[in-house]
């Protein structure tokens, strides 16, 4: 743990980060008004867009998976089916609506821009028969922003910038975030991002800071009714991303840096306890010609909260990566694969989680997709292998489990 702590740390010191981390995933842009409209105009002028992605797909799987079978597998359950093990199903849950608004011509020189999401991934309408057939919508992104020049200021709920990159994927969320070396999560709070290089400059380079909300297990274990995260010190990060957008050879590296503070309420003692999250990542996107690369590491100790340490809360070190490679055999068929594992410290696992508990896990995910303008149509088999602590009756074993999915589905961007 030590020694890739040093080495990450090495490694992100000679290389800072990328200048266009995944601030949000492109959609058509707002047609801006041109300079005519503008220059005859004295109020101002208002655009907005209605974008958003629908998502269908269907599963095979032989085993169980959690946080569930779907668009939203991560790792290999503990109980396993011992018979009947094949399941086929559908999701829909990969669909999100997106409203945008942008307001030009504004006094001083400043643009404004609004933008919210919901998507389906929240729940289900009930329970019984009818329940998988009627997905909940969620709020996944609101914000409102202001930029001027080299500088945006954000207000709102939006990605952190630890979220730089998502591995591409047709049927699955966030695939290997909270399972498979990602973090970073949506939080409330003000980001600000601001472009350090010209921009005529090939070589670009932007600094990104955010101040948001703490998080923790929520409001179980204050007296009144707080969350733990609320309470401490609110989260913070910082990034440098740089970035050179060469026609031959295009690249991308990042470096995040997360702190927040917990206080942790003790029962038996009625005394609170600060715990420090903190975490290091970085990644980095490399395209050359037809073949791609893209993947993040991090270590970090006691961020549950930002899909560390396999989404487990305590005191708890912890490092993973991911990696996925694509090759376009064609400018519209191309096949990628996917590998990511997350590692916390078993020990400190074990002292923190009461009840069956997760030690590592790894999955690998090869992907053929088909891409038709605005849809993509793709085969994904996506593979969990997990170590687990279980307790049963008391006692403690240690046990290996997988799963496996194999999935088609299609998906129309607008």
């Amino acid at each position: 743990m030590k020694t890739f702590y040093i080495l990450l740390t090495v490694v992100s010191l000679l290389i800072s980060l990328n200048s266009y981390a995944q601030i949000d995933i492109n959609f058509p842009m707002i047609k801006q008004p041109d300079s005519t409209e503008i220059a005859n105009s004295n109020k101002p002028i208002v655009r907005s867009s209605l974008n958003g992605v629908v998502t269908a797909s269907g599963f095979y799987t032989n085993g169980a998976f959690g946080l569930g079978n779907g668009a939203i597998t991560m790792w290999a359950n503990a109980m396993q089916p011992q018979n009947k093990r094949n399941q086929f199903g559908g999701d829909l849950r990969k669909t999100w609506i997106i409203l945008k608004a942008a307001a030009y011509n504004l006094p001083d020189n400043w643009t404004a821009a609004a933008r919210v999401e919901v998507d389906f991934l929240g729940g289900f309408a009930g329970q019984g028969g009818f329940a998988d057939e009627n997905p909940v919508p969620r709020m996944r992104i609101g914000y409102v922003e202001l930029f001027k020049n080299q500088t945006r200021i954000r207000l709102g709920q939006a990605w952190t910038p630890m979220v730089a990159t998502f591995p591409i994927s047709v049927t699955h969320f966030a695939m290997g975030y909270g399972s498979a070396g990602g973090i970073g999560f949506k939080n409330p709070g003000i980001f600000v991002y601001q472009h350090l290089s010209k921009k005529t400059s090939v070589t670009k380079l932007r600094l990104d800071a955010a101040v948001f909300r703490g998080s923790w297990t929520g409001a179980n274990e204050d007296p009144y009714g707080r969350d733990a995260g609320e309470i401490g010190i609110p989260q913070m990060e910082v990034g440098l991303f740089l970035e050179n957008r060469s026609k031959i050879f295009k690249w991308e590296v990042s470096t995040v840096a997360h702190y927040d503070q917990k206080q942790i309420y003790n029962q038996t003692t009625k005394a609170y306890k600060a715990l420090s999250g903190k975490a290091l990542q970085i990644g980095t996107k490399l395209y050359y010609d037809n073949i791609s690369f893209q993947g993040s590491a991090y270590t970090g100790r006691a961020i549950g909260q930002i899909w560390g340490n396999l989404l487990q809360f305590g005191d708890i070190r912890g490092n993973g990566a991911w990696g996925q490679v694509g090759y376009m055999f064609t400018k519209r068929l191309g096949t990628w694969f996917m590998y990511g594992y997350d590692n916390p410290n078993d020990d400190d696992v074990i002292r923190s989680v009461t009840g069956n508990s997760r030690l590592h896990n790894q999955i690998m995910v090869p992907m053929v997709k088909y891409d038709l303008g605005p849809v993509s149509i793709a085969i994904e088999y996506f593979r969990a292998e997990t170590k687990w602590k279980v307790i049963n009756n008391g006692v403690s074993t240690f046990k290996k489990t997988h799963a496996d999915q194999i999935s088609l589905g299609t998906s129309f961007m607008f």
